[in-house]
Parts: C-alpha cells; sequence; structure tokens
C-alpha cells in the first residue's frame, strides 16, 4: 500500500477550510438571526373602543351603556363578523348568554360594512337611550334598558364613508352577587335601505 502524504494533507485541508469559515466571525454573523423590526398590528378601535373595564358592574345603566357600545365596536382589519364585538363583551354578560356568542362561518354584513373594509375602518358608535316604557326595572335584580345606536365608519386611510348606521338594541339585565350582567339581548336595523 503506497501512501501519499500529500495527498492526505490536501484532503484534509479542504475539508478544514469550510469548517474553518463557519467559525470566522463574518460567516458567524451571517448565520446568527437577523434583527427584524415587527410593527404591531393596529391597535383595535385605535385605543378608541369601550372595553369591559369601563363598565361599573354594580350598576346597571353603567353595564347597559358599555355592552350596548361594545356590541357595535367592530374593526374590519381584525373582526370577521359583527358576532366579534359581542365575543369580546362576554365578560359583561351572563355564561349562559355568553356561551350563544358564535360566530358565524360567514360575515353576512351589508355594503357599509364593506366600504369601511376596503380602508381598514372601525365603527365610532354613540347611544342614546329610548324614550317610553321600554327601559324598566323588572324586579330588584331585574332590567331592561334599550338604546338607538347611531354609528360611522372611520377609516385609517382618511376615507370618509358616508354611512351613518342605526339600530335599536334592547339589553336584558340580571343582577348576581351584587354585578349586573346581559343576560339577553336583542337589536332591530333602523338604518336606511338603498
Amino acid at each position: 500500500m503506497t501512501r501519499h502524504p500529500y495527498r492526505l494533507a490536501a484532503a484534509l485541508l479542504l475539508c478544514a477550510v469550510p469548517l474553518a469559515a463557519c467559525d470566522s466571525p463574518s460567516e458567524a454573523h451571517q448565520n446568527s438571526p437577523e434583527t427584524t423590526v415587527v410593527t404591531a398590528p393596529p391597535q383595535l378601535g385605535e385605543g378608541a373602543f369601550t372595553t369591559p373595564d369601563d363598565a361599573d358592574r354594580t350598576d346597571v345603566e353603567s353595564t347597559a351603556e358599555v355592552a350596548a357600545l361594545m356590541l357595535h365596536s367592530w374593526d374590519t382589519t381584525t373582526d370577521r363578523t359583527e358576532t366579534a364585538a359581542a365575543i369580546r363583551t362576554k365578560p359583561l354578560m351572563s355564561p349562559d348568554w355568553a356561551a350563544n356568542q358564535i360566530e358565524p362561518e360567514r360575515n353576512a354584513a351589508g355594503a357599509p360594512w364593506l366600504a369601511a373594509a376596503e380602508h381598514q375602518g372601525y365603527s365610532a358608535p354613540s347611544i342614546v337611550p329610548v324614550q317610553g316604557d321600554l327601559n324598566q326595572d323588572v324586579a330588584p335584580d331585574k332590567a331592561i334598558r334599550a338604546y338607538t345606536v347611531e354609528w360611522t365608519w372611520k377609516t385609517r386611510d382618511g376615507t370618509t364613508v358616508h354611512d351613518v348606521c342605526r339600530r335599536q338594541i334592547t339589553l336584558y339585565l340580571e343582577e348576581h352577587d351584587g354585578q349586573w350582567e346581559v343576560v339577553g339581548h336583542q337589536s332591530r336595523d333602523m338604518s336606511k335601505t338603498p
């Protein structure tokens, strides 16, 4: 068997060069994770949305008003359907009513939602109590509150969405352990249809 020390040295050198290159500072820098700037998604409703923490749960009016506003606070950048707002309102609901808030597979929203979505829009709701005998304290621990809700769409790109939408919402509330909670709600669209 003939030995070829030069060939062996050359083969070892060919193997050692790539390995040594991996230890070089420039290669180590290239293999290290790159620093990337992560931009946060837009804040829900640009931070203007009412949250469950805004409600004084010991007060029926506060609980009802916050729930009515939350149920009409939508952000088209994150919400697939109007039910997304109801899901965010679950902390103000009884466990039984909260369990009924299930987002559907499809969005049944109409033209105003779609127009707002084209411009990353979000709703800006306001409420006014309905006049008359609809608002009642049915018992010391049961109440009904109704509101007319109007909302406009604000957009992140400055586009004006002209549609003003209106709905009447009726909330059914009960007090348990000193805390008011929504045990049911229903709404009726009052917007003009094209």
